[in-house]
């Protein structure tokens, strides 16, 4: 029982990291502490032996990443008709934030296993609700 339930809080934790990995694999300049809030958008696409794993990671990404600096919320939806599809949407005080987290993810080495359940690369994006000069 307890090591279940230490396996399933190990998860969420490697989750967190891992999706932080995911985000900062983009070519997106950081922004500075100061700027505005920032929502990463990230589409996953589980692979069928990987899905029940993964389902288990994304159910505990927020309470994983609650205590990171700079982390705000996440969301993660499930697509009701395929659901080996995800959307995972985070919100960071800034770019630079989420960076620093990614930073400590990559360093952990804990995106291969997460990669592992994956059927496909993860496509994401930083958005952000105020206008962006071009």
């Amino acid at each position: 029982m307890i090591q279940n339930r230490f396996k399933t809080i190990s998860r969420y934790v490697l989750a967190a990291f891992a999706l932080t990995l995911i985000a900062a694999c983009t070519d997106v300049p950081a922004a500075s502490d100061s700027g505005p809030p920032v929502t990463l958008i990230i589409n996953f696409e589980a692979s069928d032996e990987g899905l029940s794993e993964f389902s288990d990671i994304m159910a505990g990404v927020a309470d994983a990443m609650a205590s990171e600096p700079g982390f705000v919320s996440a969301i993660v939806y499930q697509n009701v008709e395929r659901p080996t599809a995800f959307v995972l949407q985070e919100v960071w005080a800034s770019k630079e934030k989420h960076g620093e987290h990614f930073d400590r993810i990559v360093a952990s080495g804990d995106w291969a296993h997460i990669n592992s359940l994956l059927k496909t690369e993860p496509i994401m994006g930083y958005y952000s609700t105020d206008p962006v000069d071009p």
